[in-house]
């Protein structure tokens, strides 16, 4: 009995033990080892969890969706790529495709959103969203709002220290001719634009000239860090090119002209995370100023219309933003200080070498930056169209001029003629401490300071449709000269009506002249001093007010994706046609200019045509004419004879090779 007991026993174990078996193998889909999941994990773009989930699905066909969702998850594919894939493109998604930006093609990050595709059926074919077409024309933007995703980063190298490292840059190369120059020895003989009259008479002729360049070669490097268990997506860029300026050693005396230096133009780390549900970020380093969301798409980048429209710079910076999200609609207010700058123009090529401006950072305080980016589609029915911008931007600084009270010293290359004027006689002034006549170093004997703000506001508008993309810019300011705008104008002493002046009585150390003076002060013709009591009342000798040169501008632009209007073959030759064209004007107060270097306005009217060839090789063609007008009569001589308005045609040619 015992016996027939334990056999009974054996044989139910024994075919539970079967029956389990069959049914773990069908459950357990075989596994299959997918190549291309296998190679990113090999380049450190897949964990072997990641893997390992793609090799586990029951068909290839749920492979190929388990793994387009993972590259749409790391920022790699977009959303409209992985549906032409796998599932039906949702509404809400779109594609901007490559553009160039500066010369530089980039691919546009994929925009998450909170919609998520819907998974292929296991077993089904994938469906296609139709036929390739070619991308709309993207607006440059410098300061987009996508943000980057941890691990979204394919790298090019991985470094020992764990951070991944991605290159990228162009070879650019262009010819030149320009039927004028902005005349004078300094700026007669630009290969880049700049307003005209600004340095002198061009002879007996307008002063054309041809150039052939290719400093505008660039070279630039994308970082990422992926710590393990952070909630922080950690990123880095650093750009540079050869717009420097010319080198001046023995050894390059001869060969300056087309030597020029390598020179920083980013520099700047990020960190992202999640505030609760909102996006955060903050970056610290060296970026485009908030002010500069929207350029223009010109092929002359070493410029880029400075004095024509433009207005933007690169700035260090500390800056932090969040993001809010309505469907579509993303909201991205920003905030930076920023390094002050007045981009003064009496600093010696001494004082520029060794510390570039002071009289923004001699005020003590920072300047002060914010944006507000509003980015949403104009259709879902678009393909291949970017969404479209509106971005108001603001920006404050205080600059500090600082006149010490020493004796005024003779002007040298390398030392300005510096602190109070000790030889200008005053009388009857109420704030000069001893009777009869004294001077301004008697009044100040440590000297004294002198003041500017610096304010600027722009409105910006990018609207991207399948057929043409519209762009427009409008700024309004004062002391925009280190923004390129303001027609390079600087500050100007302003004494006031009624006042007399004494004259350039101090210089500081930045190398301004600085004006005192009093109020219906005159000369005294007897003593040879200036009488400060000529008017009856004895009245103070005060410092001029630095007065900034008031400003508007801005451009427009219309850019065609001829390919795409004539529906070109996206696999063809010529899939690549770009027609731009774009007005940009920038206007100085002429009652302020007239202080100023005299320019009142410059316009520049451009078109273009480029044609890429393939994914790294274009050729651009732009042709330009710029009207600079002076801000009173007489004019300014040009050609020999007084002028009140000049003009330039101006083409250039070249080829683009990215990396």
């Amino acid at each position: 009995m015992k016996r027939k007991f334990w056999r009974l026993l054996l044989l139910t174990v024994a075919f539970a033990l079967a029956l389990s078996a069959t049914a773990q193998q069908q459950e357990t889909p075989t596994t299959r080892n997918n190549p291309l999941a296998l190679l990113l994990q090999s380049k450190g773009i897949l964990t072997p969890a990641e893997v390992a989930m793609v090799n586990q699905a029951a068909s290839p066909e749920e492979a190929d969706a388990r793994l387009a969702r993972l590259l749409v998850d790391k920022g790699l594919i977009s959303q409209q790529e992985y549906a032409a894939t796998v599932a039906p493109v949702p509404v809400s998604m779109y594609s901007p495709g490559p553009r160039l930006v500066n010369a530089v093609e980039i691919t546009p990050q994929p925009q998450s959103s909170q919609m998520q595709p819907p998974s292929a059926p296991t077993g089904t074919p994938p469906q296609v969203a139709g036929p390739a077409q070619i991308s709309a024309v993207a607006p440059v933007r410098v300061l987009p709002v996508d943000l980057p995703k941890q691990g979204g980063l394919i790298p090019d190298i991985r470094l020992g220290s764990g951070a991944n490292l991605k290159l990228y840059g162009f070879f650019k190369a262009s010819a030149i001719n320009d039927t004028a120059s902005s005349g004078g020895p300094t700026f007669g003989d630009q290969d880049w634009p700049l307003p005209l009259f600004i340095g002198g008479d061009t002879g007996p002729t307008s002063d054309p000239s041809f150039h052939l360049k290719a400093r505008s070669t660039r070279a630039g490097a994308q970082f990422e860090w992926v710590p393990r268990n952070s909630e922080f997506t950690i990123t880095a860029r650093a750009e540079a090119d050869f717009e420097g300026d010319y080198t001046d050693v023995s050894n390059r005396n001869i060969s300056s002209v087309r030597s020029s230096q390598f020179d920083m133009r980013l520099a700047y780390m990020r960190l992202d995370r999640k505030l609760g549900s909102l996006p955060w970020f903050a970056e610290f380093g060296q970026d485009w100023s908030l002010m500069s969301s929207t350029l223009p798409s010109l092929f002359e980048t070493t410029g880029l219309g400075v004095a024509m429209g433009t207005l933007y710079e690169r700035i260090p910076q500390f800056k932090t933003g969040l993001q809010f999200r309505a469907g579509d609609l993303k909201i991205q207010p920003e905030f930076a200080i920023v390094l002050p700058v007045a981009g003064s123009s009496a600093l010696t090529p001494d004082q520029r070498a060794r510390f570039g401006d002071r009289a923004g950072s001699d005020s003590d305080k920072p300047g002060v930056e914010s944006r507000i980016v509003f980015q949403f589609p104009l259709s879902h029915e678009w393909r291949g169209v970017a969404p479209a911008q509106l971005i108001a931007s603001v920006h404050h600084a205080r600059l500090n001029e600082i006149i010490p009270g020493q004796a005024f010293a003779a002007a040298s290359t390398t030392v300005p003629a510096l602190g109070l004027d000790n030889t200008l006689l005053i009388e009857n002034a109420t704030n000069c401490p001893a009777t009869g006549t004294c001077t301004l170093l008697h009044i100040w004997p440590k000297g004294i300071q002198d003041s500017s703000p610096q304010n600027v506001w722009t409105t910006e508008l990018q609207v991207p449709t399948p057929f043409v993309t519209w762009v427009a810019k409008f700024y309004k300011g004062d002391d925009l000269r280190f923004f390129f705008g303001s027609q390079l104008n600087d500050v100007w002493a302003n004494l006031g009506a009624g006042v007399g002046s004494i004259g350039e009585g101090g210089s500081s150390f930045s190398g301004r002249a600085i004006s005192f003076g009093c109020a219906g002060g005159a000369l005294d013709t007897t003593t040879g001093a200036w009488n400060c009591g000529a008017s009856g009342t004895n009245q103070p000798v005060y410092i001029a007010n630095l007065q900034p040169v008031g400003s508007v501008g801005g451009f427009t632009e219309l850019s065609f994706p001829l390919s795409r209007i004539f529906h070109a073959d996206p696999e063809g030759h010529n899939a690549g046609w770009v027609f731009h064209m774009q007005y940009g004007t920038d206007r100085a107060k002429a009652t302020d200019a007239r202080k100023g270097n005299g320019l009142a306005r410059t316009d520049l009217d451009t078109v273009s045509l480029t044609y890429k060839m393939n994914s790294w090789v274009s050729f651009v063609n732009e042709a330009s004419y710029i009207a600079t007008h002076t801000a009173s009569k007489p004019g300014k001589l040009f050609v020999g004879e007084d002028r009140t308005q000049a003009h330039d045609w101006r083409e250039e040619f070249g080829p683009i090779f990215t990396f």
